[in-house]
This record gives structure tokens, C-alpha cells and sequence, in this order.
């Protein structure tokens, strides 16, 4: 059985039952769904929800279900990496870089065969609207469709890319795309500058692993593909698009593909949204894309990835913890942790725990950290009896470790992220590193502790019941 989205659930309902909620009460897909999200976000609760009775995005009975928070803890994205779920601070990000690295080259099959073209709808017949199409906040400009999206390089028709973008649903057969500078945007600029349009696909279900190998950092030279094969751990089944053919592979065991091209030469007004930031990105002039067409299976599972949320935040995050990580160790071998917490969007505050063996290497391993990822704003590095994972532990180091007139480094106008809100300039900022780690060349404090001994041998169940 190849791994896809009923896979991953059937394993939270066996492994994980306290953690998947079904909820069979109807729901609009405007705002609903997020509120009910949200209600539960505030209680500090994140399950798996997987709604059963969904309207279209016209406010339509449809057969459609909808799945969400699949990414919104740790443990779950633990379960996807075939990971016990109590292996969830760096073993996950860890296992991601191995995955990832081992990359394995994907197969093709019949279409026949292929789960996702249970239902063809072209022409007339497809309308964007008529799927469950989530309009997440209040201020959102229309819903949006937030999965990954596919691409091949378009000068060689090889290297396939898959990254997360957002999509407005402006009309039956019409759409807008905002890219970062990155891939897609690159695949996009050069099909442009041959006055083509650059095939896309949509995919809006599958596996977690996947989507997590989406936010693999990776050259423009690699076919992701393959690094997502390497993150599901067997081949991604693929199968020719019904509008481009062999030009335009699609994952054979997705939910939903909407199949489609950005034109060239076309901009439209597009947002606002609300970003993984917390606050709603800007509107844009932004590339036109022309829906071509929807296919999926009969009851199929439309997957939403929550922006600004524990779902994006985590899925965003565990990739990036393990290139960084793999950075850091070439100059600082004794690195113990990298973590992107929520509280930074999971893409602007890392830390960082390292055993020091000589004062300066923190700043070292956060000076190796930068490059890695542009977004990345603030680094705070922490000694290895600190955990990366506990935001309490960090701050506390932050408050008995650090003097701010010594031990904090300000650099300026660095490349930054392009949705960064504090921003003066576009997509150019500040970084700073806040060296948390105890002094190697001179005495330190110690840290108050209750003797090893007596914390093994006393259980609390012999004492409280």
C-alpha cells in the first residue's frame, strides 16, 4: 500500500487516538473551520481534525471532507517520519535529514491505477468553487488554496519543484499566485522570458512526508521528487497530468490536483492573507494563473494548512532545524540542538545548544547558522544543560547568562524575508545573536540541581497515588 494521506490517518487513530477528533456537524468553509481550530488553539490543544460534512466554497452540499491541524504538533509530523511519538525534539529533525538525503527516484504509473483520477473534471464542468476552499481570517481578500505546488524546471523538463505557495480563488477558472524569489518564482521568470506559460499543479492532500519533503532546502539542480521519496521512504507514485501529459507529472496517490498555469506577462491584484507571520501580508500585483483542470478521488480529503498558525509553523520548522543543524556541525562539531520555536514563526528565532569547549564558539555556530536560511532573524545560543526544545529553559538562560552590552551582536542590512511585517526595506533587515552560553575562561555559577541518585530512586506513584 503506498503511503498517502488514509495511511498516515489510519496510523494517528491507532497510535495517536487521543490526538484526531472527527467532527460530522456541517461546516462553511468560510472562517468555521479556523474558528473551530482557533477555540481549540486558545485551550492550548492542537488534534487532528477531520471534518465530515463540508460546503463548497459557494456555500454548497459537497462530498468532500476536510483535514486539518495534521501538522499543528510535533508528534504527528514524529509519526509521519516513522518515528515513535515521544520522539519528537531533534530525533524528528534529524530522522528529515537522513530521509531527505537519501533520496529515491520516483516511479510512473497507469493512469488507471492512480487514486487521484477517480473523477476528470475539464471545460465547462470545473469550477474552483465547488470544492471546500477555505477562507481562513477575517480580513483574507478570498479563500485561498495553501498546499504545495508543483513545477519542472522549464529548460530541461527535468528537477521537478514542489513548494508552498498561496492561491486566490477569484473565479471559477482563474487564480492568482504569490511566490518568494525562490524556485518557483526562478522556473517561472525564465518560462517568461520565452513569452510561455509555466505548467503547474496544485496538490491539496497527501501523506504528511510529503509535504514536509516540500520544505526541503534544496539546489535547483535537485528533482524534489525524489528528496520527497526519500522523506516517504519508498518511491512518490506519479502519473502524466490530464492537461500537459509527460510534460507535467502529478502524485498518483494525492486528494486533489487543480491543474493550471501561471501566464506569462499577466499581474492582478492579489490578497490580502494572512501569512505564517500572525499578520495579514500586503495586496500585490501578482502572476495570473489559468486553471486547466480538477481531478481527485470520489471521496476525496481536501487537506488545509493553517497559516499563521502551529500547523504551518511546525511543518516550516523541522526541515530547516536539520539543514541548519548540518551547517552549525561544520564548524562546530559539538553541536547538540537546533530548534525553531513557534514563538518565531518557526522561521525567525532558532535556538541553538551546543557544548562550548572555548568561549566565542556560539557566535561561531550562529554566524554558520545565517546563510542557511534568509528569514532567519534572531539566534540565541544556549550550553548543552539548556534544552533547545523548553522556551522556559532558554529564557532563563536569557536572564542569568547574558549581559546585554557584551553578549549581544547586531548586524545590518542583511538579506531578510519578504513578509518579515517590521521590515523598512524590502526583503533586507538586522540579525541578531544573543550569546546565552556560560564563559569557558573563567568561573561560572552553577546551575541548582537535586543529586542524581536520589531522582532515580524516588517514584512518585510510591508516594502520591
Amino acid at each position: 500500500m503506498a503511503k498517502d494521506l488514509r495511511y498516515f490517518l489510519n496510523k494517528v487513530k491507532k497510535e495517536m487516538p487521543e490526538d484526531i477528533i472527527e467532527i460530522d456537524k456541517e461546516v462553511d468553509p468560510k472562517f468555521e473551520i479556523t474558528a473551530i481550530q482557533q477555540k481549540l488553539e486558545n485551550d492550548g490543544k492542537f488534534p487532528l481534525l477531520l471534518f465530515n460534512n463540508v460546503k463548497s466554497a459557494k456555500g454548497e452540499a459537497t462530498n468532500f471532507r476536510v483535514a486539518a491541524n495534521v501538522f499543528a504538533s510535533r508528534q504527528k509530523c514524529a509519526l509521519a517520519m516513522d518515528l515513535n511519538k515521544e520522539d519528537w525534539r531533534m530525533e524528528t529533525s534529524f530522522e528529515f535529514a537522513k530521509k531527505a538525503a537519501d533520496k529515491i527516484k520516483p516511479i510512473i504509473i497507469d493512469k488507471k491505477d492512480a487514486p487521484v483520477k477517480e473523477v476528470i473534471i475539464t471545460g465547462e464542468d470545473m469550477d474552483l468553487r465547488d470544492l471546500p476552499v477555505i477562507t481562513h481570517h477575517e480580513m483574507d481578500g478570498y479563500p485561498y488554496l495553501p498546499d504545495a505546488v508543483i513545477a519542472c524546471d522549464p529548460d530541461t523538463g527535468k528537477n521537478y519543484n514542489s513548494s508552498h505557495h498561496r492561491m486566490i480563488v477569484k473565479d471559477k477558472d482563474e487564480s492568482r499566485i504569490w511566490m518568494s524569489p525562490r524556485h518557483l518564482w526562478n522556473f517561472y521568470m525564465r518560462a517568461q522570458e520565452k513569452g510561455e506559460a509555466l505548467p503547474i499543479a496544485h496538490v491539496l492532500g497527501h501523506h504528511p512526508g510529503f509535504f514536509l519533503g516540500s520544505e526541503a532546502i534544496s539546489s535547483m539542480e535537485v528533482d524534489e521528487y525524489e528528496t520527497i521519496g526519500g522523506v516517504l521512504g519508498e518511491p512518490l507514485r506519479l502519473v502524466p497530468s490530464e492537461t500537459y501529459g509527460d510534460r507535467l507529472l502529478v502524485p498518483a496517490d494525492a486528494e486533489i490536483i487543480v491543474e493550471g498555469e501561471i501566464l506569462p506577462n499577466q499581474r492582478d491584484a492579489e490578497g490580502p492573507f494572512g501569512e505564517f507571520t500572525g499578520y495579514y501580508g500586503p495586496q500585490r500585483w501578482s502572476p495570473v494563473v489559468r486553471i486547466k483542470a480538477i481531478t481527485y478521488r470520489k471521496d476525496a480529503i481536501y487537506t488545509n494548512i493553517l497559516a499563521g498558525h502551529a500547523d504551518t509553523a511546525i511543518l516550516g520548522g523541522i526541515p530547516k532545524e536539520a539543514g541548519v543543524y548540518e551547517e552549525i556541525k561544520r564548524a562546530v562539531p559539538h553541536v547538540k540542538a537546533v530548534h525553531f520555536p513557534i514563538s518565531g514563526c518557526c522561521r525567525f528565532h532558532a535556538y541553538i545548544s551546543l557544548k562550548q569547549r572555548v568561549d566565542g564558539e556560539g557566535m561561531v555556530s550562529a554566524l554558520a547558522a545565517f546563510p542557511h536560511h534568509d528569514e532567519l532573524k534572531h539566534i540565541i545560543v544556549v550550553d548543552e544543560d539548556v534544552d533547545a526544545f523548553n522556551e522556559r529553559e532558554v529564557l532563563w538562560a536569557l536572564a542569568t547568562r547574558v549581559q546585554p552590552d557584551t553578549d549581544v551582536t547586531i548586524m545590518s542590512n542583511v538579506r531578510g524575508g519578504t513578509l518579515d511585517p517590521s521590515s523598512t526595506k524590502h526583503a533586507v533587515g538586522s540579525k541578531m545573536i544573543i550569546d546565552a552560553t556560560k564563559p569557558t575562561s573563567r568561573p561560572f555559577a552553577e546551575r541548582i540541581n537535586i543529586p542524581d541518585e536520589v531522582m532515580e530512586r524516588i517514584n512518585l506513584k510510591d508516594y502520591i497515588s
